[in-house]
């Protein structure tokens, strides 16, 4: 395929927007092409015009999108029917949404088999499955999508866009919400598909560690035009443009800031990067970028219509956010009443984790999915011995059956208390949180790490009382003397428990009420736990929004005006708003571009430190992680098997499970996937906990 010179626009009012300035690339048979930028940069756009797709509102100015000869934009509707799925297919962001919740997938199948007048019977619909490497296809075929986890779902999409063997496959932002193990298994069909069908492949990623393993050539974009577009070898080892350089100084790394290319991108004037470590880059760089952040360039410009304005506009409130980052308050998950297209996990026991769609019942674990049944493989056991714990290991046993985790002082002031909490989403299904004891102390980040299904978004929403406990204890104790009991749900807490305990939800732009604008979203909280009404309700919620680094304007202004990253402060400033003592961060910077995250990590630090907030963060990516936590929890199939604090986890020595979130997380500029296994256990729990000093606990397995 062949883009030349492709320029589009967008309406916005009586005036035209480019969007997309003449971009130029080819990929050949067997090829890919990472398109990498950040929120805003047009990449997406240009990724869909490969199919003759236009945003409403836009248009096509210039150039030409040449694929396998024709030119997608010559060509009748009836041509470009058959072009898409068939000659060019497309993998979207969130397979979740991509596939029809109310059809099941062996008829979802048939029908992108059928569409190009292919057969679709049932022997060749379960030859689909079997081919993306999906166990028990009669069982796959009969599930709907909510009954499948987030890495089921995305084969599932994989496997209807090959269906018909198209020479090009564009793929857009195919393992955004994949934990990391999840990710290396998908990137791997990914990859043997291309190599078998030989087909051309676009790679539309914010995450470089993807698109280096994965492409041969990368093409950075910013503001609709490719600023350099070279061999992924090269681009990584001597980045030309400014811009790219900024691009790769902001990745988060799990190796830390001593990385021995931790200074390789550094400009003269500007901020070193010092890796993930904390108080490194995520406390002061993006600040001393904040009037770029603001509205512009750090988040992204806004969708169709809104995005040049969105780059505009706020400069003046820029200064503002820059000196002024102080902050108070957080959201409220009651006022909803529902989850509002939150991503939730919870596997079942040690079974595949499950996904379930907002307010349904959990289906049933798919054996052998990509959560591991007992435990991942790893290929290399750290200490493995054919008892339990770490062959000649230095720590000491405890025979409680619970991290007691009150190491120092500060966690002497818990805020939360949790003690052999389980939760489960139904009655006789496995609890998706399986007697987990954990502490959170006063200014503290505790961050919950493993892969989908591994329960620490069901915790998350436990702890939110969006669903209640089955048995355990489960405490808060503010410092204002505000105490509650989180297991129950948050209907039956006080107002002044949800005041205090608010949460941030990991899709910002399905959590917003679209019809609603900005400044309403932000008001509602304030009238519910302050009382605050007319111009001192619009002061403050102008405050707020300076705070998370917005310019006060944006109060009038609706989500879809807004990217991705300036939704997500809106999100922050909304719960801020109550003025809790406690936020919870479930997975905020999924979809956000490196750039954007940073700023918005740079953000929950600043809160953190300066409204003595405590935290618990939820993420599958231990680079972000990293970055962020004062202390970790491992948790795999509803267990937490480590905690210690951050530096010591990422250090070692490991869990076998930590061991394999570790080697699957892909660093960029490495150019080799790692192998997840066979997904065959390589151990099993054992009784107890080794204590490794500082905090630090193992729980006890045996290898197999």
């Amino acid at each position: 395929m062949r883009v030349d010179d492709l320029s589009i626009s967008y309406s916005a009012g009586r005036r035209e927007v480019p969007v997309v300035r003449g971009v130029s690339f080819d990929i050949a048979a067997g090829r890919a092409l990472g398109l990498v930028g950040e929120s805003g940069s047009g990449k997406s756009t240009v990724a869909r015009t490969l199919l003759a797709h236009l945003r409403r509102g836009s248009r096509l100015v210039g150039g030409s999108v040449t694929v396998a000869g024709s030119d997608v934009f010559a060509l009748d509707e009836r041509a470009r029917r058959a072009l898409r799925g068939g000659t060019a297919a497309l993998v979207a962001q969130n397979a979740g949404q991509a596939l029809t919740p109310s059809m099941r997938v062996g008829r979802q199948l048939r029908e992108a088999l059928e569409s190009h007048g292919l057969p679709g019977g049932h022997e060749r619909v379960l030859e689909l499955v079997r081919h993306v490497r999906l166990p028990d296809p009669e069982g796959i075929v009969r599930r709907y999508p909510h009954q499948l986890s987030g890495g089921q779902q995305q084969r599932i999409a994989i496997a209807m866009a090959v269906a018909a063997r198209p020479r090009l496959l564009v793929l857009d932002e195919p393992t955004t919400a994949l934990d990391v193990v999840t990710q290396s298994a998908v990137l791997e069909l990914i990859r043997d598909l291309a190599v078998e069908l030989d087909m051309a492949i676009l790679l539309v990623s914010h995450d470089l560690g993807v698109v280096s393993s994965m492409a041969d050539e990368i093409a950075v974009m910013r503001d609709g035009v490719v600023v350099e577009h070279r061999a992924t070898a090269d681009l990584f080892a001597d980045p030309r443009d400014p811009y790219t350089r900024e691009l790769l100084a902001s990745i988060p790394r799990v190796g830390g800031a001593d990385d021995a290319d931790a200074a390789d991108h550094h400009e003269p004037g500007s901020e070193p990067r010092t890796g993930i470590k904390r108080g490194s880059s995520f406390e002061t760089r993006f600040l001393a970028r904040a009037s770029r952040v603001v509205g512009g360039a750090g988040d992204g410009a806004a969708p169709p219509a809104g995005e040049s304005a969105a780059g505009a506009a706020g400069a003046a409130g820029a200064a503002g956010a820059a000196s002024d980052l102080t902050r108070s308050g957080h959201h409220d998950a009651a006022q909803r009443g529902t989850l509002s297209g939150t991503g939730h996990e919870g596997g079942a026991g040690r079974a595949a984790g499950t996904g379930h769609a907002p307010g349904a019942v959990r289906g049933t674990s798919v054996p052998g999915g990509d959560a591991p049944s007992s435990g991942p493989n790893t290929s290399s056991l750290r200490g493995a011995s054919s008892t339990a714990g770490f062959a000649g290991g230095t720590g000491r046993a405890d025979s409680a059956d619970h991290v007691s985790e009150t190491a120092g002082s500060e966690r002497a002031e818990a805020v939360v208390v949790a003690r052999e909490l389980v939760v489960r989403y139904g009655r006789g299904l496995p609890a998706a949180v399986d007697r987990v004891s954990l502490e959170i102390g006063r200014r503290e980040t505790l961050a919950v790490v493993g892969e989908s299904g591994s329960g620490k978004s069901t915790l998350a929403t436990a702890m939110a009382g969006l669903i209640p406990a089955e048995s355990g204890s489960f405490t808060f104790r503010g410092a204002d003397g505000v105490e509650g009991d989180l297991t129950q749900p948050v209907a039956r807490r006080t107002a002044e428990l949800r005041r205090s305990v608010q949460l941030v939800f990991q899709n910002a732009d399905t959590s917003l009420n679209p019809r609603r604008t900005v400044g309403a979203a932000i008001a509602r909280p304030l009238t519910l736990f302050t009382g605050l009404t007319g111009s001192a309700r619009a002061d403050r919620t102008a405050e707020l929004l300076v705070e998370v680094g917005l310019s006060p304007d944006f109060a009038a202004r609706l989500p879809a005006q807004l990217s991705g990253g300036q939704r997500q402060r809106v999100g922050i400033a909304r719960a801020l708003a109550a003025g809790p003592e406690l936020i919870i961060a479930d997975e905020i910077t999924t979809a956000l571009d490196v750039r954007v995250q940073a700023g918005v990590l740079d953000l929950l630090t600043g809160l953190r430190d300066e409204k003595g907030l405590s935290c618990l963060f939820i993420s599958h990516d231990l680079a972000v992680v990293r970055g962020v936590a004062d202390r970790v929890a491992v948790m795999t199939g509803g267990q937490i098997v480590e905690v210690g604090p951050a530096d010591t986890v990422f250090s070692g020595p490991n869990h076998p499970y930590t061991q394999t979130l570790l080697d699957a997380t892909l660093d960029p500029g490495t150019t080799e996937l790692p192998s997840v296994g066979d997904g065959r256990p390589r151990w099993r729990d054992a009784e107890g906990w080794d204590d490794h000093g500082d905090g630090h606990r193992i729980k006890r397995w045996e290898a197999m």
